[in-house]
Order: structure tokens, then sequence, then C-alpha cells
């Protein structure tokens, strides 16, 4: 039995049109009902159903049954839907995620008989953790990357910016997962930096409150599709970063934009301090030491009373590669408005003391809602 005839719709109708089209799977449940386009022909849609996306009503039917039985068993097929002008070949393509999970299907549309015209869209998937504020990625999205950073499975949030040729865009994708509760969905445009220059990504993700183990996570499932060339942003960094960087330039110290809410970098201005081993390189460990992560706590919750915006934190110590510590002075300046606080890190020295934390040790907790 053809979907088309189990989608219950028997009457003709004319044959659409041609093309590749990207549709996102990401919600967990394995419902496909509330699927939708995201990518077709290399231009982002804005949320379709397939039911707009494609016509007649037949096709689209057929290609909503056929999206639910990718996801189903992670397998790609083609079938035909009959139409008055003839026949329909549906190909679909799945986009697996690192869990296993089929995150997006690449669906394209033709005359019965005949083979797509073009190659299929290129599209990785990714998933990013809110406990352990880690990306994860499959073999694929190597595509996107440059030569010297393909192979690598976990990505920490600073990473993310070695990979992206537009921190502004960056940033935008950051902080949406960063903030992003149960349900949450979110699309976007970042540029990849790759060895050929820019590359414009389109991000479409999808959070969800997860159980594993007996323990809570909130994690975002992400589709990153490769647009067309055109749909590169043309617009210039902000003159807040223009700002940051200049600092940078002048600036001994190492730089970072940390995340108040779980006392942690997500983002570095200059290169890393460095010889530390950061949260999420080999463990789920925080990177100051324990009675240092109380410090910076207590300093970022009376943040609003540090005179100038600014506050300075001697002698913290962090974890460093290979045992023991590096101890920096950190000067943290408040930003008006926004959730992130600009650190300064002076390295000052290094310390032989024993490290009082368990490698199991999962660090900082954030507020899961």
């Amino acid at each position: 039995m053809t979907a088309a005839r189990e989608s219950g719709d028997s009457a003709g109708h004319s044959a659409p049109a041609a093309g590749w089209m990207v549709v996102e799977t990401l919600s967990r449940t394995g419902d496909t009902r509330d699927v939708a386009v995201v990518v077709r022909d290399g231009l982002p849609k804005d949320w379709t159903s397939l039911q707009r996306a494609l016509r007649p009503k037949r096709v689209a039917d057929a290609a909503r049954i056929l999206v639910g039985r990718v996801v189903a068993d992670g397998r790609g097929r083609t079938e035909t839907v009959p139409v008055r002008d003839g026949g329909v070949d549906l190909r679909l393509v799945p986009v697996c995620g690192p869990s296993g999970g089929v995150h997006g299907v690449l669906v394209h549309v033709g005359p019965a008989g005949s083979a797509p015209s073009t190659p299929p869209p290129r599209a990785a998937a990714y998933e990013w953790s809110a406990v352990d504020r880690v990306f994860r990625f499959t073999p694929v999205m190597s595509m996107f990357l440059r030569e010297a950073d393909r192979g690598r499975l976990i990505g920490t949030a600073p990473g993310l910016f070695e990979a992206i040729d537009d921190a502004e865009s960056g940033m935008y994708l950051l902080t949406a997962l960063i903030d992003a509760r149960d349900g949450d969905r979110w699309d976007g445009t970042v540029a990849a930096r790759t060895d050929a220059g820019p590359l414009p990504l389109r991000n479409i993700v999808r959070t969800a409150r997860v159980e594993v183990d007996g323990e809570i996570d909130v994690v975002s499932r992400g589709l990153a599709v490769e647009l067309r060339p055109d749909q590169l942003s043309s617009q210039g960094p902000s003159v807040e970063a223009l700002a940051l960087r200049s600092l940078t330039r002048s600036n001994p110290t190492s730089i970072a934009l940390v995340d108040v809410t779980a006392v942690r970098v997500v983002r570095w201005l200059t290169e890393p301090v460095e010889g530390v081993q950061w949260k999420g390189e080999a463990d789920r460990r925080d990177t100051p030491h324990p009675d240092d992560v109380q410090r910076l706590v207590d300093q970022y919750r009376v943040m609003d009373s540090w005179v100038d915006n600014s506050t300075l934190i001697p002698d913290v110590r962090l974890r460093r590669r290979g045992g023991g510590w590096v101890v920096v002075d950190l000067r943290a300046t408040r930003v008006p408005g926004q959730r992130f606080i600009l650190v300064e890190f002076q390295p000052t020295g290094f310390s032989a003391e024993p490290d009082p934390v368990p490698v199991t040790d999962r660090g900082y907790p954030r507020p899961l809602y």
C-alpha cells in the first residue's frame, strides 16, 4: 500500500515543483504531526508545515507519513505518489544525531522515474547539554569545519567561536542554547569558518527536559543546514564587539565572557590562559578550586553593588593540566543590562595543592526549569 493511499486522499492533482527541502524532526517524542520545512532549495523557510510547503494535499500527506517512517527506523526511502499528471517521486534521506535520533529529513520532490538534478543539501546534526555545557556532534559535522578542526565529536562553548566566522551570530546561537527551556525552539543563520571561506549555515533547534539514569538535563537538539552563498550576511561586527577586540589588543591578560548563571566561560576574546584544563575538556569538574568557586559565586551574587561595575578577585586557583593549579587574579566587569560579564585573567603563579575533587564530580549546579 502506498503512502498516498494511507493518507485517504483519492483526488487527482497536478505534480508539485521539483526540488529539495529540509524537514526538521527535532521533537524527542517522535510525533511528526508538527514537523516543519526549514530550508528549501538553499533558502531558509520560517517553520513551514508540509501541508503549506507541498501541493497537492495528496503529496503533502504522503510526505508526512514517509517522514514518520524515516524517524521511526532511521532509514531512507523512495516512494511514488500518483497524481493527475502521472506520478511524483519522494526521496527521503535521514540526518541522524549523536544519540541516534533523526534530527531532520532531506526530501526531494520530482517527477516519477527521474533522478534529482542536484545533490541533496548538506546537513549535520548536533546536541547541546545544559548540564555538561558541551556540544556533541556526529562525524558528518566535519564537512562544515576547517581541516584542522575535523574529527571532533565534543565541543565546548568557547570552542564554538573557533568554528564560527561571525562571532556575533555565534553569540546569538549560544545565548539561545544557554537560555533555552523545555519546549523552546530557535532558528538563525551563522557563518561557519571553513578553509574555503565563510559558509552560511541555518541552525534549527528544539529543546526538551530529559531524564537519563535518574539525572535531569535540558538538551537542545540541533540541525545545521548549508544555505546558498548569497545567504551569507554581510553585516559587520557590532560596535561593542569592535570595542572588546581593541581592548584585547592592548591588554596583556586573557579576557573572556563569562555566564554568571553557571560561572562558566562562554567565549574567549583573547587566547585562553595557558595550561588550564577547562571544564568539558576531560571531565565535568569545574575549572576553579571548589573553595574559589564559592568565592566567585558570592561575588557574582552581589554584582549590583560593585563599585564602577567592577571587582577584583585575587588568588583564584584554576585546575592545571597534569596536576596542580594555575593561580590568577581576576577582574570582573559587569556590562549593565547583559547576562554576561567581562573577566580578565592575570596569571600570578602556580600551586601544588592536592586536588580535592573526584573526576566523577559534575561541577557547580545550574538551575533547570
